[in-house]
């Protein structure tokens, strides 16, 4: 057992890397709207319409990908057969989650992007097309800024935005219940930590709807909690000597009810699923930060007026609704790989999962 575990960690670990890195340099550069504090009056409320406009598609997304890839058949295990997986879940982004209009700035006027757009790039759009600014009052007025760039994910993951790799195992227990759980241990990949647990139930129900109980498909009903944790380091970034911890703190609790069906044909399990999803995630930006400069199209230009920012962000996104599920699962003997395509939240998700079972 201690052999299949270490085997699915570095599988994880493997799989995760491409977008952990990107997201971390996502979530450092939004540093970059910090300048637009740097005003007489209203400058913390600039900066939150501003970083919440640019992670707001993440914040909602990473919700739906925590409540995924809970199954690959509605048919529960003996009692003590269990089973061990790993899950890759990834989202793509709708082309309206790439763009967000900064709206009621305080003595900050935008200007468009440098390739034109009259829309500001979210962590989802071009990392090449980042946004212009200038302060139109106090002692930094007429000097403009940068803000940052889209994080562009899907550059390097073709079939998706967003990846979250889960290692989960599943247990028999009595009156074909299972109980299900999952947990992947903290691990840092430029600069960001990601950590995620979780645990469910999964009961056939068929055996309690009479005339149903010799007919070959399995139903059952599923309810599963999960958490994500993501701590991204900023240090560096505009660094208070005075203080600091400067870091981004991402959590995500999420819950789902789902009816499941499947139906075995040899070594194909075709499964399927509809219930309710519910998320919510909190990101926020802790620490000290002292803003004295702003990169302009130039290069950095020192503030004449400067100021410092305690713990300047923090913004909850949630999400919740109807989601569907369709997929299919190979069983070779104790090896199963499996597939599906959830619809929630009017997007598409997709999970890819390889592990073991033992009935």
């Amino acid at each position: 057992m201690r052999i299949m575990r270490n085997k699915l960690l570095l599988l994880m670990i493997l799989a995760g890397p491409v977008a952990l890195a990107q997201t971390s340099n996502n979530l450092s550069s939004i540093a970059k709207f910090f300048p637009a504090a740097a005003v007489l009056s209203g400058g913390d409320a600039n900066v939150q319409s501003l970083v919440g406009g640019y992670i707001k598609p993440v914040g909602e997304d990473f919700g739906a990908l925590m409540n995924n890839g809970w199954y690959s058949t509605a048919s529960t295990h003996q009692r003590f057969g269990f089973d061990i997986s790993v899950t890759m879940n990834t989202i793509t982004a709708k082309s309206d989650q790439k763009y967000f209009t900064p709206s009621n700035l305080t003595g900050v006027n935008y200007n468009g992007t440098v390739q034109g757009n009259n829309q500001t790039p979210t962590a989802y759009g071009p990392e090449n097309d980042a946004p212009l600014f200038n302060f139109t009052a106090g002692k930094n007025n007429g000097i403009p800024f940068l803000g940052p760039g889209g994080g562009n994910i899907s550059k390097d993951i073709p079939i998706g935005t967003l990846l979250v790799p889960t290692i989960q195992a599943g247990i028999g227990l009595f009156a074909n219940t299972d109980l299900k759980f999952r947990y992947t241990p903290a691990f840092s990949i430029n600069g960001t930590e990601l950590k995620n647990w979780g645990i469910g139930f999964q009961h056939d129900i068929k055996q309690h709807i009479p005339g149903l109980k010799m007919v070959p498909f399995s139903l059952s009903l599923l309810v599963a909690y999960s958490e994500l944790t993501a701590t991204t380091d900023l240090k560096g970034y505009y660094s208070d000597p005075t203080g600091g911890g400067q870091k981004g703190l991402g959590e995500t609790k999420g819950y789902t009810a789902q009816i499941l069906i499947s139906k075995s044909l040899a070594i194909i399990n075709f499964y399927g699923g509809v219930g309710y999803n519910n998320s919510s995630t909190t990101y926020s930006i802790k620490g000290s930060f002292l803003v004295d400069s702003a990169l302009s199209p130039a290069g950095s230009i020192p503030l004449v007026q400067s100021v410092t920012l305690k713990d300047p962000f923090s913004q909850k996104y949630t999400a919740n609704g109807f989601r569907a599920t369709l997929g299919m699962r190979l069983k070779f003997g104790p090896v199963a790989l499996n597939g599906d395509y959830t619809w929630v939240n009017s997007k598409g998700l997709m999970t890819l999962g390889f592990g073991f079972t033992f009935r």
